[in-house]
């Protein structure tokens, strides 16, 4: 069985790819763990400066592996697993959001639900044309659980980003970018190539400077990620007690 995570170095640029194409990326207990264990050696790694997080195949990310989620419901443990991987996703999200490298997701097809919140964790985003972008959960009967609620108010602001919480719609590379949702929209096929220039052009920027302005841009002590990853646990956890949970959609729907 191929690796669900691949990693790559560059000197100081490191690449980090999800390798499930076949399921568009989706994220299952697998990917979750290989993804997780990636980062933590990344972030260990003494050269690597910044990391490149992309997906292989057709998209980035279509979100949680609906198919799995549908076989823990119908074997009866769907609660217990289902915030089990939510404990999982959220350490990676704080990694990425905390680790001392620059992080940069190259977006392309599709990022949908924890995918988008992937995407968001990460300090920069590039998007090539066509992708479509989508905090989904709503339309399923739960809130985002990798910080979604923390970062889309912070990058967008609060009107633009409830509108998409609040309904789950997609919005396009073009309608990210006057957002400001990503950051450097690329040529359909160029968003890898795009972010590893943009990660080379940063490696060579002080890195003790960068990941001191990443710690004081990202962790406010007012409303710190922390609190929010717990407040959307919570939140999740709740639903799924009250039985609010619709069907989950295949994977790569909007």
């Amino acid at each position: 069985m191929p690796d669900t995570v691949l990693v790559r170095s560059r000197g100081p640029v490191v690449e980090v790819v999800l390798n499930r194409p076949d399921s568009r990326n989706a994220l299952d207990r697998e990917i979750l763990r290989e993804l997780l264990a990636a980062l933590t050696r990344v972030v260990e790694e003494p050269d690597g400066r910044v990391v490149v997080l992309h997906g292989a195949g057709v998209g980035f990310c279509a979100g949680a592996d609906v198919r799995l989620m549908e076989r823990l419901a119908e074997g009866g443990e769907f609660k217990v697993a289902f915030l089990a991987a939510v404990d999982t996703f959220q350490q990676i999200v704080y990694l990425l959001a905390t680790a001392p490298r620059v992080t940069i997701a190259a977006i392309h097809g599709f990022a949908l639900g924890a995918g988008l919140d992937l995407a968001l964790a990460c300090d920069l985003r590039v998007a090539a044309s066509g992708t479509q972008m989508a905090t989904s959960y709503v339309r399923y009967g739960l809130v985002p659980d990798g910080g979604g609620t923390w970062a889309l108010p912070r990058l967008i602001g609060l009107g633009p980003a409830m509108a998409l919480l609040l309904s789950g719609d997609p919005v396009d590379t073009e309608g990210a970018y006057r957002l400001g949702l990503i950051h450097r929209r690329a040529r359909s096929g160029r968003h890898v190539g795009d972010a590893l220039a943009w990660a080379e052009e940063l490696a060579g920027r002080p890195h003790a400077a960068q990941i001191a302005i990443k710690r004081l841009a990202r962790v406010d002590p007012r409303l710190t990620l922390s609190a929010a990853l717990k407040e959307e646990r919570e939140a999740q956890r709740r639903l799924l007690e009250e039985g609010h949970v619709a069907r989950f959609p295949p994977p790569g729907s909007s």
